[in-house]
């Protein structure tokens, strides 16, 4: 079981699918996040 984990699809399948959720709550925090001013502010706020 530990070695069906590990291989590659579910891995992938995994990351993309964390990957996915995460932008969808931050697209539903901040809508607008994916235009590029508000997305050029945030990202000066952030550093």
């Amino acid at each position: 079981m530990k070695t069906y984990l590990s291989t590659a699809p579910v891995l992938i399948t995994l990351w993309f699918g964390s990957l996915a959720g995460l932008l969808i709550e931050i697209n539903r925090l901040f809508p607008d996040a994916l235009s590029f001013p508000f997305f050029f502010i945030l990202i000066e706020f952030l550093y």
